[in-house]
């Protein structure tokens, strides 16, 4: 590679370090490699038990002209590894590989740091609406991007298909498919960790979302849970009318009764997106809450108002119609809740409103169905990934 294109490839770094910490993080902890024969300038490629940051020279000094545009283009790559998309697409059929790299393309492209200027040849939602006269939803995900364009005329895709990011190195993952999973998930922990030390940055609510997946995946919910109610504190009164449990042999001893200072709801999805099966599967995790925890525990059942559940095991379904988030955060002020003395757990499939709610409480858990993620625009917590198969 020329000087000159090792000094964007720099420039690039630092600039992307400097406006999107985690980005530019998650570039430095790949292995980078040169190769003629690749396709495109940039392309992301597993080989040797690491994930490579593959640069053409020829190509790479070709497209880009500033440390911005190679920002940029770092960032691209970056979010591909954020959405996973090199594994999640690794075995897709050649016929689907077109679709495959607009749909990827186009997710990601909306996360760009837009002050930055464009990226070249990058294909969006605006290139979509030039071609069709149609204007695909905002921050979608990949896999619905790839459906919508499905529908429309092939014919007119081709010469917009893989002009900057062309995926065939995904492949290249399917080899190895778990270990090149895990250490995808190895790049962005270890790059989350090295942005927090930055203090700089902050994240669109569906990437920080997405992360905060990542980095709890490998702890059990009900132990995050825990650690978030030991971390506020409960006020308990010693009493004659309970033994003492660190020295029970000692009866002169008082023991100590918890006075519930603190509040744990819990709220159930009851809408119409959610199955039956789920709903069962939500209950059980519910029912696990009230055994293993030491609170004042309340349960609600929600769709677009709130309902009090008085007994989980005698709770008979009347599935409701659409989701309403909000509706949960104006009973709790309604009902004088205090904000600081109340834990929220919201168990849902995350598709409700899309507007950013309005409320004064933030200690909140909201477990999804893993691979879910929550519609509204600026969610806030901690999202937590569940299994209701």
């Amino acid at each position: 590679m020329t000087n000159l294109n090792n000094n964007l490839i720099v420039d690039g770094i630092k600039t992307l370090l400097d406006v999107s910490p985690l980005y530019g993080n998650i570039v430095m902890n790949l292995a980078r490699d040169d190769d003629e024969k690749a396709l495109t300038a940039l392309q992301l490629r597993w080989q040797a038990h690491r994930w490579f940051l593959i640069v053409n020279p020829t190509r790479f000094n070709r497209q880009f002209s500033n440390h911005n545009q190679v920002a940029l283009a770092l960032a691209h790559e970056a979010l591909h590894i954020v959405w996973a998309h090199p594994t999640r697409y690794a075995f897709d059929r050649k016929q689907r590989r077109q679709l495959v790299n607009l749909g990827t393309d186009i997710a990601v492209n909306q996360y760009l740091p837009s002050h930055l200027g464009d990226l070249p040849e990058a294909i969006t939602l605006q290139t979509i609406l030039g071609i069709y006269g149609k204007l695909l939803p905002p921050y979608q995900d990949s896999a619905q991007y790839i459906a919508q364009l499905a529908e429309l005329d092939d014919k007119l895709l081709p010469q917009y298909a893989g002009n900057y990011s062309g995926h065939e190195e995904w492949q290249s993952a399917g080899v190895s498919l778990d270990e090149a999973e895990a250490a995808l998930e190895t790049v962005i922990r270890q790059a989350q960790k090295d942005a927090q030390r930055s203090g700089r940055g902050q994240l669109p609510g569906s990437i920080q979302q997405r992360i905060d997946e990542i980095m709890v995946l490998k702890r059990h919910w009900r132990a995050i849970l825990r650690a978030g109610l030991s971390a506020i504190p409960n006020r308990r009164k010693t009493t004659r009318a309970r033994f003492n449990r660190r020295q029970a042999y000692r009866l002169d001893l008082p023991g100590e009764l918890s006075t519930y200072a603190l509040q744990l709801i819990i709220f159930v999805d009851n809408s119409a997106s959610i199955s039956n099966h789920q709903v069962s599967m939500m209950l059980a995790q519910v029912a696990q809450i009230a055994k293993q925890f030491d609170a004042n525990i309340q349960i609600f059942s929600f769709d677009t108002s709130v309902h009090v559940v008085k007994r989980i095991k005698q709770w008979v379904r009347h599935a409701g119609g659409g989701t309403s988030f909000q509706c949960i955060f104006d009973m709790l002020a309604a009902k004088h809740y205090e904000p600081m003395r109340t834990v929220i757990v919201i168990l849902t499939d995350g598709d409700g409103e899309h507007a950013a709610l309005s409320t004064n409480f933030h200690q909140v858990y909201w477990l999804l169905p893993r691979g879910k993620r929550l519609s509204i625009k600026q969610p806030f917590g901690k999202m937590i990934p569940i299994d209701l198969a």
